[in-house]
């Protein structure tokens, strides 16, 4: 008989992690082998318990998790890195994408689906709600997405750089930096830099 497929569940509330640590123990196949309650205590985990998937909430605590997913795929190159959120934004899941989740699943979801919507990762499928289709279908209302070019200045800005500090690091002119921090003030309906990086942080783009 194979053994179960190791699962890591990064979730901050308690109540949640134990509803689903008992959906995902309860199948013939998967076994969650750890649990984390801050992005910081997921390295260490994945190190120690070398699993064949994360089950991700997105707002845990510490640093903004869709940017360590990268990082993740390139240590363990089998690792599968499935969301469970409650963040159905359309910009949140374009990052999520963006960053290489292979399913994207709501905890709004039927939670007894969860385990055969692993099985079909497993088997190669990317797996998104079913309850995302509106968002997908639905044209979007605000535009809030950011190439990878304004993820940086986005990002860099978060850091509290300076126009010519973000210009030097990625090689851009201060005048063309300030170009794009007008634009992305405008798509986000921001006035300010820190209004821009607080709707940009709503928006999982940092």
């Amino acid at each position: 008989m194979n053994s179960k497929k190791k699962v890591i569940l990064v979730e901050d509330h308690a109540v949640t992690r134990v509803g689903v640590k008992h959906v995902v123990n309860s199948s013939d196949d998967f076994e969650v082998v750890g649990e984390a309650e801050e992005s910081s205590q997921i390295g260490p985990l994945l190190s120690k318990t070398n699993p064949d998937f994360v089950l991700l909430d997105l707002r845990v605590p510490g640093e903004n998790v869709l940017n360590m997913i990268k990082d993740w795929k390139k240590e363990y190159p089998n690792l599968k890195v499935v969301t469970l959120t409650m963040l159905d934004e359309q910009p949140v899941v374009h990052s999520a994408i963006e960053a290489g989740v292979d399913g994207y699943l709501l905890k709004s979801d039927d939670l007894s689906s969860l385990t055969k919507n692993l099985n079909e990762i497993l088997n190669g499928k990317t797996v998104y709600s079913k309850n995302l289709k509106l968002s997908f279908n639905r044209k979007p209302t605000d535009g809030k997405v950011a190439n990878k070019k304004e993820k940086q200045i986005l990002l860099l800005l978060g850091h509290g750089k300076t126009y010519q500090e973000i210009g030097d690091e990625i090689g851009l002119s201060k005048r063309t930096v300030e170009y794009h921090v007008g634009r992305l003030k405008d798509r986000f309906n921001a006035k300010t830099v820190a209004e821009l990086i607080g709707r940009a942080k709503e928006n999982m783009l940092i």
